[in-house]
């Protein structure tokens, strides 16, 4: 990874210094457009537009970047219990009407990077091509008690933009680090413009990544509170969406369907145990598991889903 020695007076000074010394030429905030484009073995996908550069940002410096699901040990019963977080949330998706139109129509849908962006720990690093998406996780600092993100007014510290410029680093083959990920299905990464950069254990650390350039920035409080109202204190960035609440009460209440349950159990590999030895191991240590999906849309959700989709997206895909 390449780091620029200069720490910038602050998040615009790194956006003016990309723009206008180094010739690049992107807007601040990229608007809601999304094109299909080709995957390896002809397969399509949603992607935002334009795809690149990219960027991630970064309240600190971490000296190693990781994404959640390397971020600590996981007990084999707890990454069985993600996998079936995984399957549920794939499941509920199955009857959201626009996912449903888009794999219908040839569209790849990346599950994986979706579930990313509602809590579930991934291998996936969260990238955006708009600046302002970037800045505004570089300046604010996330309130889990109350699930909101509030503007950095009071530290005297820097906080990190990354930089992904054009090249090969950006390629959507077999064996690519960066996917798109901003489906209008589901609004959060829609919104957020988002890729993601899929790790693996040989690759866990962003920081390690040659393709990446780091800037720093001073946080200053006027250019916190800045980003923060452009982005209506991040409510552009997390609208209103149903699978939101559907997630963190999955994760809350570790309530589950039994057909996630067996999904997870037949994809994954190395247990000795039977899988009603499983069922009772989780359900000893807390999960419930019912015959229904759980959390399954309402018909007044898709309703909802639908209407707004067609409004916000009128001719995509076309």
């Amino acid at each position: 990874m390449n780091q620029s020695r200069e720490v910038f007076s602050d998040v615009f000074a790194v956006y003016n210094f990309l723009t206008k010394e180094k010739g690049w030429s992107f807007g601040f905030h990229t608007p809601p457009q999304f094109e299909a484009m080709t995957l390896y073995g002809n397969r399509m996908a949603a992607a935002p537009m334009p795809m690149s550069p990219l960027f991630r940002g970064e309240n600190c410096y971490h000296e190693k970047c990781l994404p959640s699901l390397f971020r600590r040990e996981w007990t084999a019963f707890e990454m069985l219990e993600r996998q079936v977080q995984l399957e549920d949330f794939r499941q509920i998706l199955q009857v959201n009407p626009e996912i449903r139109e888009m794999e219908e129509g040839g569209l790849e849908v990346n599950y994986n990077g979706l579930a990313q962006h509602y809590g579930i720990e991934t291998n996936v690093l969260d990238l955006t091509n708009s600046f302002l998406v970037a800045a505004f996780f570089a300046t604010t600092a996330y309130d889990s008690l109350i699930d909101v993100y509030r503007p950095i007014v009071n530290a005297v510290s820097y906080g990190v933009i990354y930089f992904f410029p054009t090249g090969d680093f950006l390629n959507f083959g077999h064996e690519a680090p960066i996917w798109p990920i901003g489906m209008e299905a589901l609004r959060r990464p829609g919104e957020q413009r988002g890729f993601g950069m899929e790790m693996d254990d040989r690759h866990r650390d962003l920081n390690c990544y040659s393709g990446a350039h780091l800037f720093r920035f001073w946080h200053n409080a006027q250019a916190s509170m800045r980003i923060w109202e452009m982005t209506h204190g991040g409510y552009d960035l997390f609208p209103y969406d149903p699978m939101t609440e559907k997630v963190r009460n999955m994760r809350k209440y570790r309530l589950y369907s039994e057909q996630g349950l067996r999904t997870a159990y037949e994809n994954t590999e190395g247990f000795e145990m039977s899988y009603e030895d499983v069922r009772l191991a989780l359900k000893d240590d807390g999960c419930t598991f019912v015959d229904k999906l759980p959390f399954a849309y309402t018909e007044k959700e898709i309703v909802y889903i639908n209407g707004l989709f067609r409004k916000l997206y009128p001719g995509n895909f076309s």
